[in-house]
């Protein structure tokens, strides 16, 4: 780590026992101060520049604090050397952290008068005890005043749209040191980080807490990362590298990978941690696509996060997630919609997180299936909430699941294109256990949908069975799809042909199977006698086509199921009579 010394003004190099020094956090300007030129010493040639003004009023200030050394980010990185440029960027946060203070230099500021600054930080701490007090209540705060309006207006203008608050490389460098002292453009001191903490928090969405030393790790990664959703960074990769440091992460730096750099990012805190509020993001609404990956595509992504905070329970049971080559390996993650969310498509994963203004709704993002064990995140600019006890007590989908975590161009054409010559399964509720609905090859099957998944293959089969209400027989229906052809079958579950249990069946094997039986249309069963026939399905839902098959299965009572509940309404009623004499 090299550092100035603030005498001399030369640098000196300290691998271990750093000394004490002063640390500065600025925006960067035309005229910086370089490695080289600290080196080259022509102080009569640089004297005019802003940067050397610059170092200096952060030296003077630091022998001012009784430190003999101190650290500006233009000059003390040999930035000619990837190694030390990498080693530098990975340990900012704690660079900053260690320092014995930081000095925080706004040259687009002149300072508030005393009373201004007084009266703005009295308002602010006012309005952030309320907010405190009425956590955890869905009634509205009290209105502000136009005194408090006209003053929160005043110190956005003034201090709000300072550069400073706007850049990614600031964030760290306002939450990492504990002491803080805040300068104009004529390094005037109004305030340290501890006095200005309220007004700051509301700036920056930072919480108050962490500006006054709360650790990190206590708050939601989404949380965190909407921190940064309004900041920007001269370079793209900057926009990832600038958060290692928040997150806890040491990565090498890929100049000239883009926006691959924040995907790395979002692995590695993947990797290092389970919280799912990382997918708690939302796309722009100016972004039309219906499937995205898990990945956001920056910061920018997680603005509605600010108020992310962990529920009363967790919900996910214990559910376990890793990265794979396939996407987001999960198990028992992945749950079935019921209620409201029991539309198409249905499937979602509890982010184990809520809003805190509304602590009983779970955030959830919705899923769709689009090949063997394969989701993607569907309407990705939406946050579903879902009340904690009905995600509690939704089905699991036991089996592992991968969800897709990148984007590409073709995502979404494979995503419609596995429903593409798919086979549904319809039956009526009020006869059936729809509960009781299972399926083999159980990862082919959109099991919320009974619909088993074409996955834009020529030959595939399935098994699908479901009970009777209030029995323990039930019905097995059997579809291949081979050579061109649809051949189908309904049995009863104690008649299902026995070569069908095999699970090493190839699609051309049912077909012989299914061929060999002649009247496979219709089944008797707990008193109904079932029939199944295929109608034309279309599955587009915005305009383009996409065919499939419907199998509606009808069922109509039996003569002796008619007699036998006639006998008991019969019963009934003179039950009733002889009760009422």
């Amino acid at each position: 780590m090299w550092l100035i010394n603030c005498q001399s003004l030369h640098l000196e190099e300290f691998v271990q026992d750093v000394p004490p020094y002063a640390i500065l956090s600025h925006t960067w300007g035309d005229e910086e101060m370089t490695f080289v030129d600290m080196n080259n010493r022509n102080w009569d040639r640089l004297s005019d520049r802003e940067g050397y003004q610059k170092m200096r009023a952060t030296c003077r200030v630091a022998l001012e604090h009784n430190l003999k050394y101190a650290w500006v980010d233009t000059c003390c990185i040999d930035k000619s050397s990837s190694a030390e440029l990498s080693e530098a960027i990975n340990s900012m946060f704690a660079w900053y952290k260690k320092a014995a203070i930081c000095f925080v230099y706004l040259y687009d500021f002149t300072c508030f008068t005393d009373e201004t600054l007084a009266n703005a930080t009295t308002s602010f701490e006012s309005r952030e005890a309320l907010e405190v007090k009425g956590e955890g209540f869905y009634g509205d705060l009290p209105q502000q005043s136009a005194a408090e309006i006209d003053l929160r207006n005043k110190v956005k203008r003034g201090l709000g749209d300072c550069k400073w608050f706007s850049r990614g490389w600031t964030l760290q460098e306002l939450i990492a040191p504990s002491r803080i002292n805040f300068y104009d453009k004529e390094w005037n001191y109004f305030g340290s980080k501890l006095d200005l903490a309220s007004i700051l928090s509301w700036i920056t969405g930072v919480d108050t807490d962490i500006l006054k030393g709360k650790p990190l790790d206590n708050i939601l990664v989404g949380r965190r990362m909407s921190w940064a959703s309004n900041r920007e960074t001269t370079r793209v990769e900057d926009m990832a590298y600038c958060l290692l440091g928040i997150f806890d992460i040491n990565m090498p730096l890929l100049y000239g990978e883009g926006k691959k750099a924040f995907i790395r990012l979002q692995e590695e805190i993947i990797r290092s941690s389970h919280d799912l509020s990382i997918f708690a993001w939302t796309a722009d609404v100016d972004d039309l696509r219906r499937f995205r990956g898990l990945m956001a595509n920056s910061p920018a992504e997680f603005n509605g996060c600010q108020r992310l905070v962990k529920p009363a329970f967790e919900w996910n049971n214990g559910g376990e997630y890793g990265l794979t080559s396939r996407g987001l390996r999960t198990d028992g993650l992945i749950r079935i919609g019921r209620g409201e969310t029991g539309q198409a498509g249905s499937y979602f994963m509890s982010l184990g997180c809520v809003d805190e203004r509304q602590k009983k709704l779970v955030m959830v993002i919705s899923l769709w299936q689009y090949g063997p064990g394969l989701f993607a995140r569907q309407k990705p600019w939406h946050m579903a909430m879902i009340f904690d006890l009905n995600v509690y007590s939704a089905a699991k989908l036991t089996h592992p699941q991968y969800i897709c975590c990148k984007d590409s161009a073709s995502l979404e054409k494979t995503v419609l294109s596995s429903r593409i010559n798919a086979i549904q399964i319809r039956l009526s509720s009020s006869i059936f256990d729809i509960d009781s609905i299972a399926a083999f090859p159980q990862a082919d099957w959109d099991l919320r949908n009974s619909m088993l998944l074409s996955f834009q293959r020529p030959y595939y089969w399935g098994l699908w069975k479901a009970k009777v209400a209030d029995s323990d027989d039930g019905i097995t229906i059997v579809c291949v799809r081979s050579s061109g052809w649809l051949l189908y079958g309904i049995f009863a579950s104690n008649q299902t042909p026995p070569a069908l249990s095999r699970d090493d069946l190839l699609p051309s094997h049912v077909e012989n199977i299914l061929q060999r039986i002649p009247d496979r249309t219709s089944t008797k069963c707990s008193g109904f006698i079932h029939t199944v026939k295929d109608v034309y399905l279309d599955l587009g839902e915005t305009g383009a086509e996409i065919p499939a098959t419907l199998l509606q299965v009808n069922s109509v009572e039996t003569k002796e199921l008619k007699q036998r509940r006639s006998k008991i309404k019969l019963v009934q009623g003179l039950f009733r009579k002889s009760k009422s004499m």
